[in-house]
């Protein structure tokens, strides 16, 4: 070896640099340390990483804007589950699955936010204007608990899914079909 020249750390070692500079903890090596419950180390892999995973993670969201927010979230996650990461595999891939994951959860979030603010068909005052479908929600009205009622009136009067009830209710999917299945039901019965 000549005198003078560093020679680079082997790959697996753990001053072997992700980022290509020698003499430089690796991405791995940092995490490791993390995981052991060092905090400068988790916050080094912050500094080191952020820039990337917000790049990677504004090409994946509608607005860029979310990119920040998005990149804290991820990085909160990989700490809360930090004991979950597999040392021997490299910690970049890790925080960009976690990464990918938040998107995605937040895409999800943002339709599901715009389709309930969506504005609906005016469909409240259908029962008003035909007098047999009035007098049936008001016979609902007096047989069905507060609960069912509304979830009655979601379904058929304001077309809501079951999941979307179900949310909506604070209820599993299963729960909101057997209120349903009940409350049609007992008005069948009040009418017979």
């Amino acid at each position: 070896m000549l005198r003078g020249v560093v020679a680079p750390a082997p790959a697996g070692s753990a001053m072997a640099s992700t980022d290509g500079k020698p003499g430089e903890l690796s991405s791995e090596a940092l995490a490791a340390r993390a995981q052991a419950g060092d905090r400068a180390s988790f916050d080094e892999l912050v500094v080191r990483l952020r820039p990337s995973l917000r790049a990677f993670l504004a090409r994946r969201l509608p607005r860029e804007a979310d990119a920040d927010d998005l990149a804290q979230e991820t990085f909160l996650r990989a700490y809360q589950h930090l004991d979950r990461y597999d040392p021997g595999r490299r910690f970049s891939t890790w925080l960009f699955t976690i990464g990918k994951n938040v998107a995605a959860n937040h895409r999800v979030s943002e339709r599901r936010r715009e389709e309930l603010a969506a504005p609906r068909p005016e469909r409240a005052a259908a029962p008003a204007a035909h007098g047999g479908e009035d007098q049936l929600w008001r016979a609902a009205r007096r047989a069905l608990g507060d609960e069912a009622y509304r979830a009655l009136w979601l379904r058929y009067a304001e077309d809501l899914s079951i999941a979307e009830i179900a949310r909506e209710l604070g209820r599993s999917v299963v729960a909101t079909k057997v209120m349903l299945y009940r409350a049609r039901r007992k008005l069948l019965q009040e009418e017979t």
